[in-house]
């Protein structure tokens, strides 16, 4: 998708916080018992390619180096991300497949229950996806504060190799 318009920069740097309003639009139309009519279905067509496209300029967003977030990054960083321990956790379990597999079977298993029960049920189970788009987020932004990227051990790097010294008549470059 081309990236070069000011839109699509202002859409992907608000990526995390539409796509979470789209999960609560989503929440809300399955929640409620609607008949199919042309309106409804129209609605779910145009909320799930807004997702997508939200999606894809997010993903967009994320691969440059945004000034707006670069200017929003907080004075004590190391601070911040001292306090967002759980949402760095959630944000690398993300990326392990033992763990994301089972939530999605979870996620679209949920799709499945009935009656008013269920769709509360369903309702908090999609409900979670908002915590973890924003953890992702958070993590994105205070990423070299965080303590799984550096190293896992709370940024303590003791096991680094040391450089090679020069030996002989052999010189560095």
């Amino acid at each position: 998708m081309p990236y070069s318009g000011g839109l699509a920069r202002a859409w992907g740097h608000r990526a995390p916080q539409l796509i979470s309003v789209a999960i609560l639009g989503a929440i809300a139309l399955g929640v409620r018992p609607i008949t199919p009519t042309p309106l409804t279905m129209l609605t779910s067509v145009a909320l799930l390619v807004f997702v997508i496209v939200t999606w894809l300029f997010m993903r967009q967003h994320d691969r440059r180096l945004c000034e707006s977030c670069a200017a929003s990054m907080p004075l004590n960083a190391a601070e911040t991300a001292a306090r967002f321990g759980r949402r760095f956790r959630l944000a690398h379990a993300g990326s392990n497949p033992r763990v994301m597999i089972p939530y999605l079977i979870v996620l679209v298993g949920s799709n499945f229950l009935t009656g008013p029960v269920g769709r509360i049920g369903w309702a908090l189970v999609q409900s979670t996806m908002i915590y973890l788009i924003l953890a992702h987020s958070s993590h994105r932004k205070l990423q070299p504060w965080c303590p799984q990227c550096s190293g896992g051990d709370d940024g303590d790097r003791d096991n680094v190799d040391e450089p090679d010294l020069p030996r002989g008549d052999r010189q560095l470059i």
